[in-house]
């Protein structure tokens, strides 16, 4: 699999490109920083934090 193949979409009007590495990359992070707000929320909202 080729990783730096630029990957081309259309997000808010713009045309975007950027390597596929670089987009799962960012895939990932906005995942684990959502699950782990999610949780953090949880945690306090249940009095455990």
């Amino acid at each position: 699999m080729n990783w730096n193949k630029p990957v081309k979409f259309k997000y808010g009007g713009e045309d975007w490109e950027m390597p596929l590495s670089t987009l799962i990359l960012l895939i990932v992070l906005t995942l684990v920083l959502m699950f782990g707000g999610a949780w953090l929320g949880f945690k306090f909202g249940s009095g455990q934090l």
